[in-house]
């Protein structure tokens, strides 16, 4: 299997549009972020929280296609 890299943006937990900080902050556990969008304010935790998730299910997914790739090439022969 290749080396793979994922990139999961944090979304606003109410609307659902990618969050866009200051750059120039660092964000830590307890800060509550504001989106662009619908101005709701989204706790910095629960946001890692989804995001983690969904970096769970995309590698799963990603890694069970080249599971299933590799088996297909093994049984071909």
């Amino acid at each position: 299997m290749k080396d793979k890299s994922f990139t999961v943006e944090l979304k606003c937990l109410f609307c659902d549009c990618p969050l866009e900080g200051d750059t120039e902050r660092e964000y830590v556990s307890g800060n509550m972020l504001e989106c662009q969008n619908c101005h709701e304010l989204n706790d910095y935790d629960a946001l890692i929280d989804v995001a983690a998730e969904e970096g769970k299910a995309l590698v799963a997914d990603y890694a069970q296609k080249e599971i299933e790739k590799m088996l297909k090439k093994a049984f071909k022969k």
